[in-house]
């Protein structure tokens, strides 16, 4: 015949009390503590790619910032975005695909969109990419430039907007430019 433990109430009252204070743990947290509805103030970022075939790797960043200052920097079509004068600080966009942007509600993005002419074998469809965004979750609102704008060979295209609604949207090439211009587009993730 087997005794009984003297200290099995023990363990068990505080085995209660260890779940008592988890559960109110989370009753806290979550009933009681204010939670963030925002990600902090709107950012502006800075995107900065190519837009090459696909056959070469279509979209593609090549630098990526926020900009501290109020102004846009002087931009010029066969030149690009200048510099000059400009206050900014690194972004690296959280995805490592080379095309996806993380940005949150009420946030700017400007996008500087280098048109390069292909060096590969495969036939070409035209001298030119188009950009536009599918606005799935809510329009966006362009500030400056506009979307369903064409980026020719050797010059640069620029386009600013504000996202309003938290969603997934895409931006992609609207002019078909080679066998594999329907993988040529990127992703906006906005929380």
């Amino acid at each position: 015949m087997q005794v009984p433990k003297r200290h099995l109430p023990v363990v068990g009252l505080l085995g209660l009390i260890v779940i008592a204070a988890a559960g109110g743990t989370v009753y806290y947290y979550q009933f009681l503590t204010p939670h963030q509805s925002t990600h902090g103030p709107p950012s502006h970022r800075l995107i900065f790619m190519t837009a090459i075939v696909e056959e070469e790797g279509g979209f593609k960043f090549y630098d990526t910032a926020y900009l501290n200052q109020t102004s846009l920097p002087a931009f010029n079509a066969t030149a690009g975005p200048s510099f000059a004068g400009l206050k900014y600080q690194n972004y690296k966009p959280s995805s490592t695909d080379n095309r996806t942007i993380d940005a949150n509600v009420g946030d700017s993005i400007t996008f500087y969109i280098k048109g390069v002419n292909a060096t590969h074998t495969a036939p070409l469809f035209s001298n030119h990419h188009g950009f536009t965004i599918d606005i799935m979750p809510q329009p966006v609102t362009v500030t400056d430039g506009q979307l369903g704008g064409n980026i020719f060979f050797n010059s640069w295209y620029t386009v600013t907007f504000t996202v309003n609604a938290a969603g997934l949207y895409e931006y992609r090439c609207t002019v078909f430019c080679s066998n594999g211009h329907t993988q040529m587009y990127g992703n906006i993730i906005v929380t």
